[in-house]
């Protein structure tokens, strides 16, 4: 269930039961958590996931977006629903059979929408088939005619894939969906795996894959024929009303295809029979295909190949041959099979006790009765050495029967199957990941791919752990090199691991050698689960397509890795068409996108704070505008203790030494005058504020707000600032500055200094005659003086302003 559409589909009545994988084609209520790729969350949204999930992709029901703008409207009317099929990491669709699916237009093939590629995964969008698929009509026996007009369906859709090259591999009742019930309308679905994917169904095939699969696809042959068995698989149980196998193991099933036919004997319908015979024959070359079946709809009958007898062993004295798995075996080639299909208990079965277990001397009491002298070899070679169990077994079966294909832990092991276990040893979700990472490591430590190479299919074998090795060797010397380069992070060594090692997740003692005589320096960690060892034995084994995986996944992680990441980058520049680097890229990846994540974040944080503090600089900014009003008025205030002082001293001045109406002077005062009354001398005073009083306005009106730390009177308050606690307030009265640093004041100290001052003037005044202009001077150069400091306070004001600014910067 969605956030934006809570509403999900109940199951539909009638439909399929609901499996892991071939369950209904109905969606399921409740929540999910599979996500769409990023590209598609933009035209539609998730309503439920499909219960017919598996191990190479998810299944989710989904709607178009750009169809459901309008919420009001009915359920009905509202955008078109399809079903978007998300490959899983490390499968992918094959491109051959995408770019061949537009040309087929057939109406029994389900139409494929969209293919892409989106956040590292394949996708697929169809049309949603509501009435799920043929499972769901399969409750029964249906009438002859109601399977045949399905057969002829079937036959359809395949015959116009086989046109284009594409075989299915994987036909039955879940892969066929319902278009439209009546009339009957069926389309195949799911068609068209990958090599990868093919190679996965048959190293990890299930029962139910297995009850509709043909005989030679045991040995991994692909052909057109193998859809002609699937089809007459799915016809016979749709006339009997029995599902083939039913209630057998995989064991009995795999047994029964490799050794006996498939009867239709229990088919009532005489025509319904002869199209069962013709299409489950054995051999793929003698059975039947679109031809014959075209023929057969016509009402034809085409011949059917008989199968030639299997010769029938003389039957065993009692107590004769080997006991194993409640039966005793006579003939090697049926105990290499039981061997093979029951590994693990056979393993422990013979050689799990060593040469003290009843079922070891069993075996070999038989061995000693079968007339092949490689025998005595085959015992005392391995059999009876300190070999593991498992490596035991493997080579009793490769003696027993090496016509097989070859087999180890259970699992077949050819050429094609080496490349799916990397991806598998990838996916700790997938349910072979165990069995994948121990066969590599078996195969690495115990050379086991030239024991394998001993079986008639694994002649190429040999070769591929030759080029395997070298590929091990070449790669330690690469990751060493980049894990030491300067340019590569200390945290990229957990990405690049030594192959090859114990991987027990253990680091190997350094000069200590491992398998294969790769040495591992000390503190690497160990390759584990062993994904780089597995990723070279499929570039051993398949270079081409290898090649191009890692190309395709190395491109990938340079699109992931976000930001600039010099060492990444320097790395992906240099790899080339060299696939080890291109393995190191990608493996690089993660840790790259983790720094290029973290230098986005902090990139982020510092453009937030930039922006804070430019936001914070603008308010500051405007408030210091808004205040120039307020700066004005307080500096025409704080200038008007200097008119007092000027025209207090020239009042004094023009008193003592201005003209005098009569000859005589004061008592104690010398004779004549300077010249300079009160009034002229009030008039330079006067002149003189202003001059003061403007250089002050103007610096207020420049600065703002913050004119106020550096008002007329700060200089006193930094000169005298030494002043006591007591005389604070007077201090923070007189100072500007101190109103904003909350420091001493130091009003009373500035008085008693000014008044000598003051008082020295004066008495030096009265000995000049010419006192007058002297004080015209010293108002003059007082008034200079002012200005030049206002031009001082301005220039600090400003240095301070861009210091703040490049502070910011930074």
């Amino acid at each position: 269930m969605t956030h934006r559409d809570p509403e999900v589909p109940a199951p539909r009545a009638g439909g399929p039961a609901d499996t892991r994988r071939d369950g209904a084609g109905g969606a399921q209520g409740g929540g999910t958590l599979m996500r769409l790729p990023a590209v598609l969350a933009e035209r539609y949204e998730v309503v439920a996931e499909l219960p017919v999930q598996g191990a190479e992709s998810d299944l989710l029901l989904v709607r178009d977006v750009r169809d459901v703008r309008d919420a009001r409207a009915p359920r009905d009317a509202r955008g078109g629903e399809y079903v978007v099929k998300v490959f899983r990491r490390g499968y992918h669709a094959d491109r051959d059979v995408w770019a061949k699916l537009p040309a087929l237009g057939s109406p029994n093939v389900l139409r494929i929408l969209e293919t892409g590629h989106a956040d590292g995964r394949d996708y697929e969008i169809t049309e949603y088939a509501p009435d799920g698929n043929l499972r769901a009509l399969m409750a029964g026996p249906l009438p002859a005619e109601a399977v045949t007009e399905i057969a002829a369906q079937l036959a359809s859709g395949l015959a116009a894939l086989h046109r284009v090259g594409i075989v299915h591999r994987d036909l039955k009742p879940e892969n066929v969906l319902v278009l439209a019930a009546a009339p009957l309308r069926l389309a195949i679905a799911d068609f068209g795996l990958s090599r990868v994917l093919d190679e996965s169904v048959v190293f990890a095939s299930s029962s139910r894959t297995l009850a509709y699969a043909a005989p030679e696809s045991l040995s991994g042959q692909v052909s057109p024929a193998r859809d002609w068995w699937s089809l007459g698989m799915i016809v016979r149980e749709l006339v009997t009303g029995r599902a083939p196998f039913l209630g057998l193991s995989e064991t009995a099933v795999v047994d029964h295809l490799a050794t006996r036919p498939v009867s239709a004997d229990d088919v009532p319908d005489g025509r319904l029979r002869l199209l069962c015979q013709g299409l489950l024959t054995r051999d793929p070359r003698a059975r039947w295909g679109g031809e014959q079946l075209a023929e057969w709809l016509g009402g034809g009958a085409p011949p059917v190949a008989k199968e030639a007898p299997r010769p029938v062993a003389p039957a065993a004295p009692p107590g004769a041959g080997v006991p194993f798995n409640g039966r005793r075996f006579t003939d090697r080639a049926e105990l290499a099979r039981a061997l093979v299909e029951r590994w693990d208990y056979a393993a422990l079965y013979f050689f799990g006790r060593g040469e003290t277990g009843e079922a070891w001397r069993s075996l070999r009491d038989w061995l000693a009765e079968v007339p092949d002298d490689s025998r005595i070899g085959l015992v005392d070679g391995y059999l009876t050495t300190g070999l593991a169990p498992d490596v035991k077994l493997l080579h009793l079966v490769r003696w027993l029967d090496p016509s097989m294909p070859p087999h180890f832990l259970g699992r077949r092991v050819t050429a094609d199957d080496l490349p799916v276990l990397a991806a598998l040893a990838g996916d700790a979700a997938h349910p072979d990941h165990r069995t994948a990472c121990l066969l590599g490591r078996e195969l690495w430590e115990q050379s086991l791919l030239r024991v394998l190479a001993g079986f008639e299919q694994g002649h190429d074998l040999a070769g591929i752990d030759d080029q395997w090795r070298v590929h091990v060797r070449a790669w330690n010397d690469l990751a060493r090199w980049l894990r030491e380069h300067e340019a590569t992070p200390a945290g990229l060594a957990a990405r690049l691991p030594a192959a090859g090692g114990s991987g027990d997740g253990v680091p190997v003692a350094s000069g200590a050698p491992v398998a294969g005589g790769v040495a591992v320096a000390g503190g690497i960690p160990a390759d584990d689960p062993p994904v780089v060892l597995l990723t070279l034995l499929a570039l051993a084994a398949r270079p081409a397509e290898t090649r191009r995986a890692l190309a395709d996944a190395a491109s990938r992680a340079r699109a992931s890795v976000r930001g600039e990441v010099p060492w990444f980058a320097w790395m992906a520049d240099g790899a080339g068409d060299d696939p080890l680097r291109l393995l190191a890229v990608a493996r690089a990846a993660p840790e790259a996108a983790l720094e290029g994540e973290a230098r986005a974040r902090e990139l982020h944080a510092a453009e937030q704070r930039s922006a804070a503090l430019r936001a914070q600089r603008a308010e500051r900014e405007r408030l210091r505008l808004a205040g120039r009003g307020s700066a004005v008025a307080r500096a025409a205030a704080w200038s008007v203790p200097f008119l007092a002082l000027w025209l207090a001293g020239s009042w004094v001045v023009g008193a003592v030494f201005g003209e005098k109406e009569s000859g005589t002077s004061s008592v104690g005062a010398p004779s004549g005058g300077s010249g300079l009354g009160f009034g002229a001398l009030a008039a330079v005073a006067v002149l003189v504020w202003a001059v003061q009083c403007g250089a002050e306005v103007l610096l207020a009106r420049t600065q703002g707000t913050d004119y106020l730390p550096y008002g007329p009177w700060s200089w006193l308050s930094k000169l005298l600032g030494a002043g006591g606690r007591g005389l604070s307030k007077a201090g923070r009265a007189v100072s500007g500055a101190a109103r904003q640093t909350r420091g001493r004041g130091c009003g009373l100290m500035l008085i008693a200094a000014i008044v000598p001052l003051l008082g020295f003037l004066l008495l030096s005044m009265l000995m000049s005659s010419i006192a007058g202009v002297l004080w015209v001077l010293v108002m003059v150069a007082g008034a200079g003086a002012h200005a030049v400091a206002a031009g001082f306070r301005l220039h600090e004001w400003r240095q301070a302003r861009e210091e703040e600014e490049r502070r910011a910067a930074a």
